[in-house]
């Protein structure tokens, strides 16, 4: 091993000045809280899932997918309103059943970090607009965990709303419908006549979910929709 001479030790105290360790410092603390925003995926293909799905699997994540830029409202089709769904209680229902509500979808897994973080902020947004016409619905991924597993966490953690084990049936046409990414967690601002007027893609703290309250605000004052 090569000696380390004075010159050497010089150099890399001159280099290390305060100021740069504290950039330093600050710069990885910035990459470890965005890199824990959302869960990135890899497009894998699973047996027997519908050919519109898109499959999230987990892996490490290394990009800040936060609050996805604003999207232009994008219609759901009818097919897709109307798509029988199940909650984990066995109750049926379709997105058209809320034609005169806000509803908002967001699609979680129990393995995913920044959806565990970001499921209180959503029991608040629900219990404060159920009230004035709000759904919130819950859209478990039913791949890398079982049902059992998303009954106990949604029992455990008291979550009001309805949470549906999904199979890509209403993941894969809303994810499609903007373009986004497979990652999580996302979530979906469907106005009263069927149209997606904000999209979130991760999850930010301090942004998401004021953003996604003046979104529920703006689609709840539009009377014209009512």
């Amino acid at each position: 091993m090569a000696a380390v001479s004075p010159n050497d030790n010089a150099m890399n105290k001159r280099f290390w000045t305060p100021g740069r360790i504290v950039i330093t410092l600050v710069a990885v603390g910035l990459i470890s809280a965005f890199g824990l925003s959302s869960c990135n995926s890899n497009e894998t293909p699973v047996a027997n899932a519908p050919t519109n799905r898109v499959v999230i699997t987990s892996a490490p994540a290394n990009r800040a997918d936060t609050t996805a830029p604003p999207v232009a409202s994008v219609a759901l089709p009818a097919d897709v309103r109307g798509t029988k769904l199940k909650t984990l209680d066995g109750e049926s229902f379709a997105l058209s059943d809320y034609s005169n509500k806000v509803v908002v979808v967001n699609i979680w897994a129990v393995w995913c970090g920044p959806c565990r973080s970001e499921m209180p902020e959503l029991i608040k947004i629900s219990n404060e607009y159920k009230s004035r016409g709000l759904v919130v619905l819950g859209l478990a991924t039913a791949y890398n965990e079982s049902k059992p597993q998303v009954e106990e966490y949604v029992k455990s953690n008291n979550i009001p709303y309805k949470v549906i084990f999904d199979n890509g049936t209403l993941e894969g046409p809303l994810v499609g419908a903007v373009q986004g990414r497979s990652v999580i967690p996302q979530s979906f601002v469907i106005s009263r006549d069927g149209r997606i007027i904000k999209h979130f893609s991760g999850f930010n703290p301090y942004s998401t979910p004021q953003l996604m309250r003046q979104a529920i605000e703006d689609a709840l004052n539009d009377k014209s929709k009512a």
